[in-house]
């Protein structure tokens, strides 16, 4: 974190609290006052809400040993998503206490995590809270925003300095893809602004975990899109894709040898700045 942006968090924490009061911090724009414990489509009040921390070796090279602090409450709804069932009823985890959570951070750095990641289902619906938690942790921790980059440009405005790595998620290109497989038609359109402007103030992995059958659709116009847009960002090709049960929309097989390796070759032909 940059020591003028963690000075200036209170200060970025009244601008949040003044949005909940009529929520329009991602484009579902669903303006309930989470305040009043109102919720909408991310299904949280004002509280952040960490169902899991714990040290993960399993990211990107970089970022490991990454504490992990996972909240619940998603702005999306992906058919596929791992953490489903703390996204479906948010409410029901408790809330977190800032000062136990923020000595458990601590003492996960003490023991060798080099970088503090929070992910979900979604930061961004959950910022309010983690503010107030980066209040508390010590500024030369490297904060990673492991996020599906589905919000409003004031989120983006109140991470810039305090967010020293964005690890984005690029999901679908495609509208009808995405509107059939995460619950939204702008998605692409969202994430592309998004992850232009924190490429601007901060270090930034471009993850995309790749579907199968969702070469031509998805897979190839995001690479084209970052060679012609952001070359020298860092990507991050994801290979793991587990088919949900059951699968309406989604794909219902695993990814294939052959669809891996059109993937690998096509980013290489666009001399990606692929990392592992």
């Amino acid at each position: 974190m940059d020591l003028t942006a963690h000075n200036s968090i209170s200060q970025r924490r009244e601008t949040i609290n003044a949005e909940l009061a009529s929520c329009k911090l991602c484009p579902r724009d669903c303006r309930v006052n989470r305040l009043k414990g109102e919720v909408g489509f991310c299904g949280l009040d004002s509280a952040a809400r960490c169902f899991r921390e714990m040290i993960h070796n399993g990211e990107e090279k970089q970022l490991v040993p990454s504490h992990q602090v996972y909240f619940a409450g998603c702005n999306l709804k992906c058919e596929y998503c791992s953490v489903a069932e703390w996204n479906r009823c948010p409410m029901e985890v408790e809330g977190i206490a800032l000062e136990q959570l923020a000595k458990k951070i601590a003492k996960r750095r003490a023991d060798g995590a080099k970088t503090l990641n929070f992910l979900g289902g979604e930061p961004s619906v959950n910022i309010y809270g983690i503010l107030g938690l980066l209040e508390l942790v010590d500024p030369a921790t490297r904060v990673v925003w492991n996020s599906n980059m589905y919000y409003r440009d004031i989120v983006g405005g109140v991470l810039e300095g305090l967010a020293d790595i964005f690890l984005a998620d690029f999901k679908c290109f495609d509208a009808n893809c995405s509107r059939d497989i995460l619950g939204v038609t702008d998605y692409s359109e969202i994430v592309r602004t998004n992850v232009k402007y924190a490429c601007q103030h901060s270090d930034v992995i471009l993850r995309h975990l790749v579907l199968p059958g969702h070469f031509d659709c998805c897979a190839k116009p995001i690479l084209e899109w970052i060679a012609s847009e952001i070359p020298a960002v860092k990507v991050s090709l994801r290979f793991d894709y587990i088919p949900p049960i059951p699968a309406e929309f989604s794909p219902a097989e695993y990814l294939d040898n052959a669809q891996k390796q059109a993937v690998l070759d096509m980013a290489k032909e666009l001399k990606l700045n692929l990392i592992e």
